[in-house]
């Protein structure tokens, strides 16, 4: 049975746009950023297991400072069109 709780669908939602946002990330003309393709598909692969578990009726409890983190994280994602490399600026490895 599949939890009608609004915090978890709230949160369903928000992890799913995060994927999706990530998932259709294109730029033409950019240079291929290999530590930047790795982070962002660790970061699908984790917020991915939220709708999954949510459909197939695992997923039936969230924080509300859960939602609140993954909300600021998908403003952020958002904000750069899906670009991993603008968000996590700080990890690019220097030359």
């Amino acid at each position: 049975m599949v939890t009608s709780d609004p915090m978890v669908i709230i949160n369903v939602v928000v992890c799913s746009a995060i994927v999706l946002r990530l998932m259709f990330f294109y730029k033409a003309g950019a240079r291929h950023q290999r530590w930047a393709s790795w982070l962002a598909y660790l970061i699908i692969l984790a917020y991915a297991s939220v709708p999954f578990r949510f459909l197939f009726d695992v997923y039936a409890h969230t924080h509300w400072a859960a939602i609140v983190i993954n909300v600021i994280f998908c403003a952020a994602v958002w904000r750069a069109k899906g670009n991993v490399a603008l968000i996590f600026q700080v990890l690019r490895p220097r030359r």
